[in-house]
């Protein structure tokens, strides 16, 4: 898995990416797990993203990688630094299929804004945080940047959380520090990608999906 993930970093977040510009991580952790019920799949602030990008994956529970980098405004103190993560992870099939798959894949070709911190959720677990009017935070989020933030801005790269937001279905929210203003994303998928057959679609299968915090 370390191999794959440094590999899609080279794909996704190269060292010298110039548009859109994601900063190339300098470490992948595991997050955890984000436990999908039924639904599409978002990664968005969505008090300020206006809906984001959906992407449908299967019910259950699938491994979550962050890549993170330390953001060093002051050298003289480098305890002061800040972490962001830029690169989301979330394999659903063994590494090997996936360094197989078609890689060639359109990003999305639209903008949804981003701001401060990004949250990847199913549609389970959204509606799990209503209500909350148009401009207005999840009732959970207040507690979860305050807890964030009480860390310290320290040389750790535990800066984001895990909180579950429907006891019955075990559906969570995973809650990303972010520096970039945009959001992206990939579908690597199994079986030849065509822009020109629109049926394929409904017969590719997603192998792993790949979100970035990205400059426009």
């Amino acid at each position: 898995m370390e191999s794959l993930l440094w590999r899609l970093a080279d794909r996704f977040a190269p060292a010298e990416s110039s548009y859109p510009h994601v900063v190339r991580p300098e470490w992948f952790d595991h997050a955890g797990d984000l436990v999908v019920a039924n639904g599409p799949v978002s990664w968005e602030t969505p008090w300020y993203t206006e809906g984001g990008f959906r992407h449908s994956i299967p019910a259950g529970k699938h491994p979550v990688y962050v890549g993170t980098y330390a953001d060093i405004r002051d050298s003289s103190r480098p305890d002061a630094s800040r972490y962001f993560a830029s690169l989301i992870v979330i394999p659903l099939a063994e590494p090997a299929q996936v360094v197989d798959a078609t890689w060639d894949v359109e990003g999305y070709d639209d903008i949804h804004l981003i701001e401060d911190y990004a949250i990847l959720w199913g549609e389970e677990a959204m509606r799990a945080s209503l209500p909350f009017d148009d401009g207005s935070v999840p009732h959970f989020f207040p507690a979860v940047r305050d807890a964030i933030l009480g860390k310290g801005p320290y040389y750790r790269r535990d800066n984001w959380a895990d909180i579950v937001l429907d006891a019955k279905t075990g559906a969570n929210a995973f809650v990303f520090p972010v520096s970039a203003g945009n959001v992206s994303g990939y579908e690597i998928v199994e079986g030849e990608y065509d822009e020109d057959d629109i049926d394929e679609d409904d017969d590719r299968t997603l192998l792993c999906l790949v979100l970035t915090a990205c400059y426009w």
